[in-house]
């Protein structure tokens, strides 16, 4: 069994679900109250991705624009990015592009670094108009070279497999980087 440490960091604006991601995969089940976090928040998790055993070193950044400057510091050294955004709010996608560059920029770990783009709150979509397509997640990502899954924190559906994409992207990476 391989072993593997990876920093990662769940970025994206305000609100858009990133602790509540965060807690899901965690165990931790959903909260329906929202606490904005305030700076950074850390957690510790190891699991197993097929034959690989992970020790997951969790960056939940805080989105509100008046953190924005102290991100620098825990962006160093992180081995990929969840990039969130939230389905029923566009404006949350519409910031994606400099959340990832400027992960990408202050990691310094990959030339490229490992992102899964995350629509999340998938769940509102019956109650909520004009949610963002799951067609305009998918060119987006495109765009940025990433992986694309839409979650739901409040059900659960799909926020492992975003987890896994992560991890096979940076697997794939540190072999690559190690030949």
């Amino acid at each position: 069994m391989t072993k593997f440490i990876f920093k990662i960091v769940l970025i994206g604006d305000g609100a858009v679900g990133k602790t509540s991601i965060r807690r899901r995969y965690m165990g931790e089940g959903f909260q329906t109250d929202f606490l904005a976090t305030m700076g950074a928040d850390f957690t510790y998790l190891e699991n197993q991705i097929d034959e690989h055993e992970i020790k997951w070193q969790i960056w939940d950044l805080a989105g509100q624009p008046a953190f924005r400057n102290v991100m620098k510091a825990y962006f160093k050294g992180s081995m990929g990015a969840l990039a969130v955004y939230d389905v029923s709010q566009p404006k949350t996608l519409e910031g994606i592009d400099s959340w990832i560059q400027e992960a990408q920029f202050h990691a310094e770990t990959f030339p490229e670094l490992p992102v899964v783009l995350v629509g999340n709150k998938i769940d509102l979509r019956e109650e909520i108009p004009n949610c963002v397509k799951t067609i305009s997640g998918f060119i987006k990502a495109k765009s940025l070279n990433a992986e694309f899954i839409e979650t739901s924190a409040k059900t659960g559906e799909n926020i492992p497999d975003a987890f896994t994409r992560l991890a096979h992207q940076i697997i794939s990476k540190t072999n690559l980087e190690d030949e």
